[in-house]
Protein backbone atom coordinates (compact mmCIF):
# COMPACT_ATOMS: atom_id res chain seq x y z
CA UNK A 1 0.00 0.00 0.00
CA UNK A 2 1.40 3.39 -0.95
CA UNK A 3 1.79 6.10 1.69
CA UNK A 4 -0.66 8.31 -0.22
CA UNK A 5 -3.36 5.63 -0.28
CA UNK A 6 -2.73 4.85 3.39
CA UNK A 7 -3.21 8.56 4.30
CA UNK A 8 -6.46 8.75 2.33
CA UNK A 9 -7.83 5.65 4.05
CA UNK A 10 -6.84 7.12 7.44
CA UNK A 11 -8.78 10.30 6.56
CA UNK A 12 -11.86 8.24 5.68
CA UNK A 13 -11.51 6.27 8.90
CA UNK A 14 -11.31 9.48 10.94
CA UNK A 15 -14.41 10.80 9.18
CA UNK A 16 -16.32 7.61 10.05
CA UNK A 17 -15.21 7.91 13.68
CA UNK A 18 -16.44 11.54 13.79
CA UNK A 19 -19.83 10.50 12.39
CA UNK A 20 -20.10 7.72 14.98
CA UNK A 21 -19.26 10.13 17.81
CA UNK A 22 -21.94 12.57 16.67
CA UNK A 23 -24.58 9.86 16.39
CA UNK A 24 -24.00 8.76 20.02
CA UNK A 25 -24.15 5.12 19.00
CA UNK A 26 -22.69 2.96 21.73
CA UNK A 27 -20.77 0.41 19.67
CA UNK A 28 -17.87 -0.24 21.94
CA UNK A 29 -15.51 -2.92 20.77
CA UNK A 30 -16.16 -6.27 22.41
CA UNK A 31 -13.23 -8.59 22.88
CA UNK A 32 -13.74 -12.33 22.77
CA UNK A 33 -15.61 -13.56 25.81
CA UNK A 34 -15.05 -16.99 27.32
CA UNK A 35 -18.06 -18.31 25.38
CA UNK A 36 -16.85 -16.80 22.09
CA UNK A 37 -13.45 -18.42 22.59
CA UNK A 38 -15.17 -21.72 23.39
CA UNK A 39 -17.16 -21.51 20.14
CA UNK A 40 -14.05 -20.64 18.12
CA UNK A 41 -12.26 -23.62 19.66
CA UNK A 42 -15.24 -25.84 18.84
CA UNK A 43 -15.06 -24.70 15.21
CA UNK A 44 -11.31 -25.33 14.96
CA UNK A 45 -11.06 -28.56 16.92
CA UNK A 46 -14.37 -30.24 16.18
CA UNK A 47 -16.49 -28.83 13.34
CA UNK A 48 -13.75 -28.36 10.73
CA UNK A 49 -12.31 -31.87 11.27
CA UNK A 50 -15.89 -33.26 11.18
CA UNK A 51 -16.49 -31.56 7.81
CA UNK A 52 -13.17 -32.74 6.39
CA UNK A 53 -13.63 -36.36 7.52
CA UNK A 54 -17.23 -36.42 6.29
CA UNK A 55 -16.22 -34.95 2.94
CA UNK A 56 -13.63 -37.69 2.50
CA UNK A 57 -16.33 -40.31 3.04
CA UNK A 58 -18.92 -38.52 0.86
CA UNK A 59 -16.33 -38.08 -1.89
CA UNK A 60 -16.87 -41.70 -2.93
CA UNK A 61 -20.37 -40.69 -4.10
CA UNK A 62 -19.16 -37.67 -6.06
CA UNK A 63 -20.52 -35.25 -3.44
CA UNK A 64 -18.32 -32.76 -1.65
CA UNK A 65 -18.39 -30.69 1.54
CA UNK A 66 -16.57 -27.45 2.13
CA UNK A 67 -16.72 -24.77 4.80
CA UNK A 68 -16.32 -21.05 5.17
CA UNK A 69 -15.63 -19.51 8.56
CA UNK A 70 -14.47 -16.34 10.24
CA UNK A 71 -13.38 -18.01 13.49
CA UNK A 72 -9.84 -16.67 13.17
CA UNK A 73 -10.96 -13.09 12.67
CA UNK A 74 -10.96 -10.49 15.42
CA UNK A 75 -14.59 -9.36 15.59
CA UNK A 76 -14.63 -5.73 16.64
CA UNK A 77 -18.30 -4.96 16.12
CA UNK A 78 -20.56 -6.29 18.89
CA UNK A 79 -23.29 -7.09 16.36
CA UNK A 80 -21.06 -9.29 14.20
CA UNK A 81 -21.36 -13.02 14.55
CA UNK A 82 -18.66 -15.67 14.57
CA UNK A 83 -19.76 -18.35 12.14
CA UNK A 84 -19.00 -21.46 10.18
CA UNK A 85 -21.00 -22.28 7.07
CA UNK A 86 -20.84 -25.86 5.82
CA UNK A 87 -21.51 -26.12 2.07
CA UNK A 88 -22.77 -29.30 0.38
CA UNK A 89 -22.01 -29.82 -3.30
CA UNK A 90 -24.29 -32.56 -4.70
CA UNK A 91 -23.15 -35.07 -7.28
CA UNK A 92 -23.17 -33.61 -10.78
CA UNK A 93 -22.89 -29.96 -9.72
CA UNK A 94 -19.70 -28.03 -10.22
CA UNK A 95 -18.21 -26.41 -7.14
CA UNK A 96 -17.16 -23.31 -9.07
CA UNK A 97 -20.43 -21.84 -10.47
CA UNK A 98 -22.60 -23.23 -7.67
CA UNK A 99 -20.86 -20.96 -5.16
CA UNK A 100 -23.20 -19.36 -2.64
CA UNK A 101 -26.19 -21.21 -4.08
CA UNK A 102 -24.97 -24.46 -2.56
CA UNK A 103 -27.07 -26.02 0.19
CA UNK A 104 -25.57 -25.09 3.56
CA UNK A 105 -25.75 -25.48 7.30
CA UNK A 106 -24.56 -22.53 9.35
CA UNK A 107 -23.69 -22.21 13.01
CA UNK A 108 -23.23 -18.60 14.10
CA UNK A 109 -22.40 -17.30 17.56
CA UNK A 110 -23.77 -13.93 18.64
CA UNK A 111 -21.55 -12.09 21.15
CA UNK A 112 -24.53 -9.96 22.20
CA UNK A 113 -27.01 -12.82 22.77
CA UNK A 114 -24.31 -15.35 23.71
CA UNK A 115 -25.94 -18.18 21.79
CA UNK A 116 -25.44 -20.19 18.61
CA UNK A 117 -28.02 -19.74 15.86
CA UNK A 118 -28.46 -22.72 13.54
CA UNK A 119 -29.69 -22.01 10.00
CA UNK A 120 -29.87 -24.07 6.85
CA UNK A 121 -30.72 -23.93 3.16
CA UNK A 122 -31.37 -27.23 1.41
CA UNK A 123 -32.07 -26.16 -2.16
CA UNK A 124 -29.62 -25.37 -4.92
CA UNK A 125 -32.08 -22.74 -6.14
CA UNK A 126 -30.84 -19.26 -5.29
CA UNK A 127 -34.29 -17.86 -4.49
CA UNK A 128 -34.89 -20.07 -1.44
CA UNK A 129 -34.37 -18.32 1.88
CA UNK A 130 -32.43 -19.85 4.72
CA UNK A 131 -34.42 -21.47 7.51
CA UNK A 132 -33.69 -20.91 11.17
CA UNK A 133 -33.62 -24.27 12.91
CA UNK A 134 -32.65 -23.53 16.49
CA UNK A 135 -30.70 -21.42 18.95
CA UNK A 136 -28.25 -23.28 21.18
CA UNK A 137 -26.53 -22.35 24.39
CA UNK A 138 -22.82 -23.01 24.62
CA UNK A 139 -22.78 -25.75 27.21
CA UNK A 140 -21.38 -29.25 27.62
CA UNK A 141 -23.97 -30.63 25.17
CA UNK A 142 -23.37 -28.10 22.39
CA UNK A 143 -20.96 -30.37 20.51
CA UNK A 144 -23.42 -33.30 20.55
CA UNK A 145 -26.21 -31.02 19.34
CA UNK A 146 -24.01 -29.70 16.53
CA UNK A 147 -23.22 -33.28 15.47
CA UNK A 148 -26.95 -34.07 15.42
CA UNK A 149 -27.77 -31.02 13.29
CA UNK A 150 -24.87 -31.80 10.95
CA UNK A 151 -26.02 -35.39 10.37
CA UNK A 152 -29.67 -34.31 9.95
CA UNK A 153 -28.52 -31.69 7.42
CA UNK A 154 -26.70 -34.36 5.41
CA UNK A 155 -29.74 -36.66 5.44
CA UNK A 156 -32.08 -33.82 4.42
CA UNK A 157 -29.88 -32.44 1.66
CA UNK A 158 -29.37 -35.91 0.13
CA UNK A 159 -33.14 -36.47 0.19
CA UNK A 160 -33.88 -32.99 -1.21
CA UNK A 161 -31.26 -33.03 -3.96
CA UNK A 162 -31.06 -36.80 -4.60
Amino acid sequence: MTDELKKEIEKLTNKILEIRKKSNVDDQEIFDSEKALKFKTMITNHIIPLVKDSSNILGRSGCFLNYYSNELAVIRDPRKRIFIQILFYPYGHSKIPLGVNAPFLQFSYSPVKENIKVTTKLSIKSDEARNKIDELEIDEFAQEKIDKYFFNFLKDVVKFNG
